[in-house]
């Protein structure tokens, strides 16, 4: 992998260069070098184009990550003289090369010039042919070379691997399929890029045939072109906006196949809706992570279960004498008490396979309902509804500013530690499970179930009388009204009650904490639900992230607005560039003397035409009036903040005001209409 950096890092810093150079400013010093020179933007995370493309990079990344950290723990007990902070660093500066190996890929398509995608195809088949090469030499990732076996502790380790797996091809097999994802990613960036430049070639050459929205594109920046996107016929914000007034039976049914093959009861996918490229990076992430860590768990631990069940059958014959010292003295001195383990440990090999088995679906359903809950909340975000996100308030701004910016790291961390979590539960279920199959004279599980289901019968027959009782007898019409009946009865049962309910109120406790450590435990890897409750929900950091993430996409990707903005951004355009055309082809050719239409005769008129308009958006929209700069001139500062403030701290006493701002302009709308219509 050192070798790998070496060759292919100085590559990639000069083609960020070459990407730098090319790279127009926005903003900034525009007069200065013709105002190229500035950091390329990798990818717009915040909108849908490219996306497919990010998260392929993003997949390759995480893989390249996954063997760093493999490769930290596998080294960690070598014999090596560096102290923890040089191998930190190590890891750090790993960490950063890998960055900037694939930033050029992402920048190169980001920039959609001929040049940038021209050097980002070199440098992609230049990557992916050492990459081939580098594979070929067969070296495996599961077992250790002969310099490694000499400077760590990992001999019996290897001695168990051999006897597991044998020196045959299982493991290279093996090696084989996990590298297969990977070369497949690559392939279809080496095969996309020249795609892009062929493309991008192509519309060049036949510039002259474009239309004139077409031609007007190319004159545009990147950002100016994506933006421009939301305002087309097909576009999903366009789609949104046109569903707005349709209720969800009147909606039109998805346009591809697999969409419709989904029952709706399950996931309705919808055409007016599109992920953005941020969320499509981190599940990509996410896959990878989880194929990678699931194999590893196999292959790793596997070898290892014998030993394991060993230590840990010696831990439970430890444990079940102490539980015998009572039985011991029933037994003379000259008698022998019969020897039987408390708890039998079986064979660990299908328990533990299971168990990956069922932590992986649990993983993948918490994703797939994650991944709805964010549409679903930004939906939600939409349309103003904080049933489930926290109203947006300003005093927090730069805390979703960080949760957002979070976002991604947490989601993967919390990722990583539920899949473990949920494998060490699973795990002793599992051997419990079978341990009951295979003996079924378990006497520690035994011990434990005798002292539980007697309570939970208890509890269980309490609870479905108290609905029997509520349903038929102290409430009417068989409790489908809230009215009490038979009074009397209900407060002699509400006294005798209030003593038996403290017993069943302090097992009840047990039980809600049982049920806090498994829900924790089975939503770990989901930040949108947060194990502290509604109130405490803010002190939770991944949740705090999952806010940040939905406030900043609303705000920014939300449909109406970039519909509105992208309608008015091409109309300018349009007429800008039709404008500048005119300027230059608009001359009248009479014997050879030209004749232009003057500067002010075009102002004149464009101002008619302006003030027509406005006149006639005025009539149809009265309220439109008293948001213009006349009028709110007239009105307090005061009164000009509460009308535009929608993220007030103070919402009571904000609404107020803004409704009493609203009265004064509704009345006045009503004199001018009835003025109009005397008229």
């Amino acid at each position: 992998m050192k070798i790998f950096n070496v060759l292919v890092f100085p590559v990639s810093c000069f083609i960020i260069v070459i990407c730098i150079v090319i790279t127009k400013r926005t903003s900034l010093l525009r007069n200065r070098c013709y105002g190229h020179i500035a950091p390329p933007v990798p990818a717009d995370f915040l909108s849908h184009i490219d996306r497919k493309f990010a998260a392929i990079i993003f997949a390759i990344c995480a893989d390249e990550l996954f063997v760093i950290v493999r490769n930290f723990f596998k080294n960690s007990s070598s014999s090596n003289n560096k102290g923890i902070i040089l191998e930190y660093s190590d890891r750090v500066l790993e960490v950063l090369i890998i960055g900037f190996r694939y930033y050029p890929l992402l920048a190169v398509v980001y920039l959609d010039l001929i040049l940038a995608l021209f050097c980002g195809t070199i440098y992609v088949w230049l990557d992916y042919s050492i990459t081939i090469v580098n594979q070929a030499m067969c070296t495996s990732d599961y077992y250790i070379t002969f310099e490694d076996y000499n400077t760590t502790n990992n001999g019996s380790s290897l001695h168990e691997k051999l006897e597991y797996y044998g020196t045959g091809s299982q493991l290279l097999i093996l090696q084989l399929c996990t590298d297969i994802p990977r070369f497949l990613c690559l392939a279809y960036i080496s095969i996309k890029l020249p795609t892009l430049l062929v493309d991008k070639i192509y519309k060049r050459l036949k510039k002259s045939s474009l239309s004139q929205e077409e031609q007007m594109l190319l004159t545009l920046t990147r950002e100016e072109r994506i933006l421009l996107r939301a305002s087309q016929p097909n576009s999903s914000e366009m789609l949104y906006v046109r569903n707005l007034f349709r209720s969800a039976d009147q909606r039109p049914r998805t346009c591809h196949l697999f969409g419709r093959l989904i029952p709706k009861f399950i996931y309705e996918w919808r055409d007016d809706f599109y992920f953005s490229t941020r969320v499509l990076c981190v599940y990509s992430s996410i896959i990878f992570l989880l194929f990678f860590i699931t194999v590893q768990a196999c292959v790793q631990i596997l070898p290892t279960l014998h030993s394991i069940q060993i230590t840990m059958q010696a831990f439970f014959n430890v444990i079940s004498v102490f539980n015998d010292n009572n039985e011991n003295t029933m037994y003379s001195i000259t008698e022998i008490k019969p020897q039987q383990s408390e708890f039998p440990v079986p064979n660990l090999q299908r328990p533990y396979v299971l168990a990956v088995t069922l932590t992986v679906l649990i993983t993948i359903i918490q994703l797939l309902a994650l991944l709805a809950n964010i549409r679903r909340n930004l939906f939600q975000s939409f349309r103003g509804d904080d049933s489930e996100i926290p109203r947006r308030q300003r005093s927090k701004y730069i805390l979703y500013a960080i949760g957002n910016m979070h976002f991604a790291g947490y989601f993967i961390g919390y990722l990583i530690w539920g899949y473990i979590i949920i494998a060490i539960f699973a795990s002793i279920l599992c051997i419990c499970i079978e341990a009951l199959i295979i003996y079924r004279n378990a006497r520690f599980l035994e011990y434990i179930l005798k002292a539980i289901i007697p309570t939970l019968l208890l509890i269980y027959f309490k609870k479905y009388l108290n609905m029997l009782l509520a349903q038929y007898i102290f409430l009417q019409h068989c409790g489908k009204v809230l009215a009490i009946n038979n009074r009397r009865m209900l407060m002699i049962f509400i006294y005798f009650n209030f003593f038996l309910d403290a017993f069943l109120g302090f097992i009840s406790s047990i039980i809600r904490l049982i049920k806090s450590v498994m829900a924790g435990m089975l939503y770990m890897c989901r930040l949108d639900y947060s194990p502290l409750g509604r109130k405490l929900e803010l002190y939770d950091g991944g949740f705090n992230a999952y806010c940040g993430f939905i406030h900043s996409e609303c705000v920014h990707r939300h449909p109406v607005m970039l519909v509105f903005v992208s309608h008015m951004l091409r109309q300018c355009k349009m007429k800008q560039f039709l404008h500048n055309r005119a300027f230059d082809d608009l001359i009248i050719n009479n014997d050879k003397s030209f004749m232009m239409i003057s500067n002010d005769q075009r102002k004149k008129s464009l101002r008619a035409i302006h003030k027509w308009h406005l006149g006639l958006l005025l009539v149809r929209n009265p309220m439109i009036a008293f948001f213009r700069k006349a009028y709110l001139n007239r009105l307090h500062v005061d009164d000009v903040r509460v009308l535009n403030d929608l993220d007030s701290d103070n919402l009571k006493k904000n609404m107020n005001q803004r409704m009493s701002a609203y009265v004064h302009r509704r009345s006045i709308t009503l004199a001018n209409s009835i003025s109009l219509m005397n008229m």
